[in-house]
């Protein structure tokens, strides 16, 4: 069969794609000639092989472009892309023989740096590790030759819903119930990561999936810290402003479980208010927010939220670790015997696994309040300071205060990064050349992202 010089083309990038046996090509053209499609025209040719499944929409208009590598990883079929970051791209794909569905991450070339390959490696081995229910699994991983250079890549379990994100954008602040579920769910899943030694270090509404069946799924361990063992070239700085626990914002590498409780407790506050703790200002602002503010209470943004689930939340977000909720597991139950006593008959029926668990701990957790004294906590001189003139539900709270601290006010024109009157107040104690290298460090690393 003759070709156009244009179709020529597109049936060369068909034939070299992979995607079909070059020998099936012309018949594939025939056959589409003969049920009365115009094969004079790529594009024609395209939607048709899209209409009997030939075919994706993303392949299509890949070939389209004249593109005739990269549908193809190993024994993987690429099928269309997910969503790209600033490291790593997500594809949709298909096991060539099995049928089965899957995702794959793949690092782009530009990536490899000398952390950012064994960063890609570390998190691919980190989801190897566990084994949960809500925790995305993982299939393979592996590398391919394309050309000259070599795609490293690999394969996780397909989950088909929506992230914590999208469905506050698209339904709004969550009833309580709901969402002390879904963070209920979340903890279970980082309980079981840090059991094995894995701190997540980037919980986030964006990194936790809600599938088809209201199952929650944590993925993205691209910044997880395995046990002890960190990249010696590793940044200080590491995950996202939004939801970073103070002690992590200093130093990555100090994060461990309680970090991962902070970033959920900011996570379960977006949900129910649909903001973040800090909303507003520079991405360094928030990170220095985060060290000495204590965000809006729950209650002025929603008069119906019960007081003992959002002492919940308040106890999360403690700035000093020791203070805080020290287990995801702890969180975990805390919510769990909180949705016992206050969701409904018909909802306890639809999740019956948490009718099974039972009121393990109830009696002596559901006395605590976010005031009562939590065994092995000691009072500290660092306690909450209100703001004069704001009321009870927003306080400062001065925290880890470093050894040997001069005495010293640092003006926010000597980093040029805009900081709150407030907050700069209780700068003034602070070493000098702590802050000063801290937030610029802070301010480079997210103005890159």
């Amino acid at each position: 069969m003759q070709y156009t010089p244009a179709v020529e083309d597109f049936v060369t990038c068909l034939k070299r794609s992979g995607l079909i046996a070059e020998s099936e090509a012309d018949s594939i053209i025939d056959g589409l000639a003969q049920a009365g499609v115009d094969v004079t025209e790529p594009k024609k040719i395209a939607a048709a092989l899209v209409r009997n499944e030939t075919l994706t929409k993303w392949q299509a208009e890949n070939l389209l472009r004249g593109k005739r590598r990269g549908f193809m990883l190993g024994k993987y079929r690429l099928l269309g892309l997910l969503g790209r970051g600033a490291n790593s791209s997500v594809y949709i794909a298909e096991h060539s023989m099995m049928r089965r569905r899957c995702a794959i991450k793949v690092l782009p070339v530009k990536s490899r740096s000398s952390s950012g390959l064994p960063r890609f490696q570390q998190e691919a081995r980190a989801v190897a590790l566990l084994d949960h229910t809500n925790i995305v699994r993982a299939y393979d991983l592996g590398q391919e030759k394309d050309g000259k250079a070599v795609i490293h890549y690999f394969v996780m379990e397909l989950v088909e819903g929506e992230s914590f994100e999208e469905r506050l954008v698209r339904e709004g602040p969550l009833p309580a119930v709901e969402a002390a579920n879904l963070i209920r769910q979340a903890a279970d899943g980082l309980a079981h990561a840090h059991a094995v030694g894995i701190i997540h270090r980037d919980v986030k509404p964006a990194n936790l999936l809600i599938d088809r069946l209201g199952v929650v799924k944590i993925l993205d361990l691209g910044l997880a810290k395995i046990s002890d063992i960190l990249a010696t070239d590793e940044s200080p700085v590491l995950g996202t402003a939004d939801f970073m626990a103070p002690e992590q914002a200093l130093d990555a590498k100090t994060a461990d479980a309680r970090s991962d409780v902070y970033s959920l407790g900011c996570t379960f506050y977006f949900l129910l208010c649909g903001q973040v703790p800090f909303a507003g200002g520079t991405l360094s602002e928030r990170l220095v927010r985060h060290l000495f503010e204590t965000p809006v209470a729950l209650a002025r943004k929603r008069s119906d939220l019960p007081e003992d689930l959002t002492s919940i939340v308040q106890r999360m977000l403690i700035k000093n670790p020791a203070e805080r909720i020290q287990t995801t597991a702890e969180v975990s139950n805390l919510l769990r015997n909180w949705l016992l006593r206050h969701a409904d008959r018909n909802w306890l029926r639809a999740n019956p696994a948490l009718l099974n668990s039972g009121r393990a701990g109830e009696t002596q957790e559901s006395t605590a309040s976010a005031g009562d004294a939590v065994p092995g906590r000691a009072a500290s001189a660092g306690s909450a300071v209100p703001i004069e003139g704001s009321g009870d539900a927003f306080q400062l709270v001065p925290v880890m205060d470093p050894p040997g601290s001069a005495a010293g006010f640092l003006d926010s024109h000597e980093f040029d990064i805009p900081i709150s009157p407030v907050t700069r107040s209780l700068m003034k104690n602070r070493e000098h050349s702590t802050w000063r290298t801290w937030l610029a460090r802070a301010s480079k690393r997210f103005r890159r992202e």
